[in-house]
C-alpha cells in the first residue's frame, strides 16, 4: 500500500510538472520541456559512461541545444534560421567523430554512437512534444497533450495493480521480473478504456483514432520502460538519478514516453494527419 501510495505522489507531480506550463503557454511548456530534456539527457549518458562506454558529454550537450533552438524557430519565429541551424546540427554531429580521433578510450565507436544518438533520443520526445501542442493546431492542444500521458499513467496504474492481483506469467523476467503478462493486458485494457473517454472531448479525434493512439501508446510505453530498464542493467545501476526521493531519476520517471512520444506522432501523420 505504501509503494501505492508512492507511486500515486510522484505520477500526481509528474503530471503536475507537465502539464502544468501548458496552462501558461506554448513557449513556456516548450522551454520547461527542454529542460527536463537535458537533465533526463545527462543521467543518460551517465548511465552510459557506468557502462563502460565513454560518451562526450559537452557534444552531446551542445547537438541538444542546437536542436532545441532549431525547433524552437521553426515553430515560434518563422523558421527564418532553421536551415543554417540546420547545418550547424550536423555539422556538430559529424565533429563527434573528428574529436574521437584523439581521445584516449577503447570503445570509439559506442563513444561516438552513444554521443549522437543520446541527444537526438531525448530530443524526440522531450521536443517531440511541442507537435501536440504548438503543431497540431487542428486538435484541442492541451488536452490531446494531456492524453498521451494520461494514457501512460492508466497504463501503468492499471498494470500495477491487475499484476499484483492476478499476475502469474512473467512478461520479459531478465529486464523487468515484476512485470506480467495478465498485468500488462489488464494495463492495455484500462488505457483503452480512458482512450474511448478522451475521444468524447469536443474536438478530439474521433473513437477510432483514439483508441489506435491508445494502443500505440501502450506498446510504445512498455517498450520505452523495457529499454529504461535494460539500460539500467547494463550500467549496475537500480535508479537512473534522482528526481524524487524514492521515486528515481528523470529518466525513470519519463522512460514510458521516451518511445512513446515519436511513435505516436508517426500515428497522426499516418492516420489522422493535419488537415
Amino acid at each position: 500500500m505504501k509503494d501505492l501510495r508512492q507511486r500515486t505522489i510522484s505520477s500526481v507531480i509528474f503530471v503536475a510538472l507537465i502539464l502544468g506550463p501548458l496552462l501558461l503557454s506554448a513557449r513556456i511548456a516548450y522551454s520547461v520541456y527542454a529542460v527536463l530534456g537535458a537533465f533526463t539527457l545527462n543521467e543518460l549518458l551517465n548511465m552510459g559512461k557506468k557502462g563502460g562506454t565513454a560518451p562526450q558529454k559537452l557534444s552531446s550537450f551542445s547537438l541538444y541545444a542546437v536542436g532545441v533552438i532549431t525547433v524552437y524557430q521553426f515553430l515560434f519565429l518563422g523558421g527564418g534560421y532553421s536551415g543554417s541551424l540546420t547545418l550547424v546540427l550536423l555539422s556538430l554531429a559529424l565533429l563527434v567523430f573528428f574529436i574521437e580521433i584523439f581521445r584516449t578510450n577503447h570503445r570509439p565507436i559506442e563513444s561516438v554512437a552513444v554521443s549522437i544518438i543520446a541527444p537526438f533520443f531525448i530530443g524526440a520526445s522531450f521536443i517531440g512534444m511541442a507537435y501536440f501542442y504548438a503543431w497540431r493546431s487542428d486538435l484541442p492542444s492541451f488536452w490531446v497533450t494531456a492524453s498521451v500521458f494520461t494514457l501512460i499513467w492508466v497504463n501503468d496504474a492499471g498494470a500495477y495493480l491487475f499484476g499484483r492481483k492476478i499476475g502469474k506469467r512473467k512478461l520479459f523476467e531478465r529486464l523487468s521480473p515484476n512485470k506480467t503478462i495478465e498485468g500488462s493486458l489488464a494495463g492495455m485494457a484500462c488505457a483503452l478504456a480512458a482512450a474511448g473517454g478522451l475521444a468524447q472531448i469536443p474536438d478530439m479525434p474521433p473513437l477510432g483514432i483514439m483508441l489506435g493512439f491508445g494502443l500505440v501508446i501502450v506498446i510504445a510505453g512498455s517498450l520505452g520502460d523495457l529499454f529504461e530498464s535494460r539500460m539500467k542493467r547494463d550500467a549496475g545501476v537500480k535508479d537512473s538519478g534522482v528526481f524524487l526521493p524514492g521515486h528515481g531519476g528523470f529518466f525513470d520517471r519519463f522512460d514510458a514516453m521516451m518511445l512513446a512520444i515519436p511513435i505516436a506522432i508517426l500515428f497522426f501523420e499516418l492516420f489522422y494527419p493535419k488537415l
